[in-house]
């Protein structure tokens, strides 16, 4: 047998194997509609994309032009980009000395990319510079980055946002729960004080402060986060002053202690709305400071994600770590949840790939729905809203 003919046969049989593998037909019923949802790996397969275990999305953004910026924990951070008009993932290289960015890349209204970094908790920047026509993939290469310095000394950083007007990047740190700034025009940081100041009472697995995975600036360019049994704090940007608020995020009764905001998102209206870590979707009110909660999507644990559909829906991913991730969305308009099944792809007979974990939301300025999965090997999922 030569050699072209055994390659058809080893294709053939992989073909068939990965056919006869997936799932039945009848399963499409509790999946999202499969003409609104596809998958990209992440870089060019089967060679060169972001390796096992260094591959799990733990944050996405979308800067002012469009473009889809990620970044990866593992083993090693990467950063990668998407361009909605190639439509591809391209990783631009390994962030040094960093294994993790938890929801800590955001993009200044220049187009600079900061990325907060862990274990060190350095902040760094990234300037984007025609990715699209370098001759080579950077999968094993160092990420070309300015080091801004240490946020906070000794600390990681845990969460990071930006206000384009004003020019300020501001941050969460680990394990600490420190709050700061950091001011692109001075490049200076400023450290406003902690948001949780104890690890809560818990079984031998409680080893976390508990302050929010996520920050948001409303409108007036003050910042909101969680933090210690479940209270909101607010960063007002003109006193420079962080206060603890006299509301508290949704939470099952008794497990307030325990519960932080998993995810945030600013409506159009000036409305801010959030995830917790119990499951429950609120709207807070940035001006009169009060919180309504909106009940459970899901009947799981964590809103992973929040991200704006062009139809003015809600669209979200819930479920723990230990729990099949699944798509929800929310009216405003109506109130009303629609679960939209699990994020799963199947494009047979040639593969089909489900997320268990999902670790990052971002909503696409033409309406895309991004969905970072977070598993040892993993995929970003498009979805078209409906």
């Amino acid at each position: 047998m030569n050699l072209k003919r055994l390659t058809c046969t080893v294709l053939a049989f992989l073909i068939s194997a990965v056919a006869y593998g997936q799932r039945p037909p009848n399963y499409d019923t509790v999946v999202a509609l499969q003409t609104r949802i596809d998958a990209r790996d992440l870089g060019y397969a089967p060679i060169d994309v972001i390796p096992d275990g260094e591959s799990g999305i733990t944050s996405l953004t979308v800067a002012p032009n469009g473009y889809l910026y990620g970044a990866t924990s593992g083993d090693h951070s990467h950063l990668f980009v998407l361009i909605p008009r190639h439509g591809y993932v391209q990783p631009l290289g390994v962030i040094p000395e960093a294994t993790a960015v938890t929801q800590a890349v955001a993009v200044s209204a220049s187009g600079n990319v900061y990325i907060g970094t862990s274990p060190q908790g350095h902040l760094l920047q990234y300037t984007p510079h025609d990715e699209y026509h370098q001759k080579k993939l950077q999968i094993d290469e160092n990420l070309p980055v300015t080091d801004l310095g240490q946020a906070v000394p000794g600390e990681s950083i845990f969460a990071l946002t930006v206000d384009r007007k004003a020019r300020m990047i501001y941050g969460l740190t680990s394990p600490n729960a420190h709050f700061f700034e950091y001011s692109i025009a001075t490049g200076k940081f400023k450290d406003f004080g902690v948001v949780a100041k104890k690890i809560p009472l818990g079984e031998k697995f409680e080893h976390d402060k508990m302050m929010s995975r996520m920050l948001v600036v409303d409108k007036n360019g003050n910042v909101f986060s969680s933090g210690e049994n479940g209270s909101f704090y607010r960063f007002d940007a003109k006193a420079q002053t962080l206060q603890e608020l006299s509301i508290q995020a949704p939470a099952v009764p008794g497990r307030e202690i325990w519960t932080r905001v998993d995810a945030f998102l600013l409506d159009p209206s000036g409305a801010i709305y959030g995830g917790t870590s119990d499951g429950y979707l609120f709207r807070l009110d940035p001006e009169k400071l009060t919180v309504t909660n909106l009940g459970k999507p899901l009947n799981q644990y964590r809103i992973a994600g929040l991200a704006r559909g062009p139809n003015g829906k809600l669209y979200g991913v819930g479920g723990d770590k230990e729990e099949m991730a699944r798509m929800f969305s929310y009216d405003p308009a109506t109130g009303a949840y629609d679960v939209l099944g699990f994020v799963d792809v199947n494009r047979r007979p040639y593969y089909t790939w489900q997320a268990y974990v999902v670790g990052a939301l971002a909503s696409g300025n033409h309406g895309t729905i991004y969905i970072g999965e977070n598993e040892r090997v993993s995929k970003l999922y498009l979805f078209y809203p409906y």
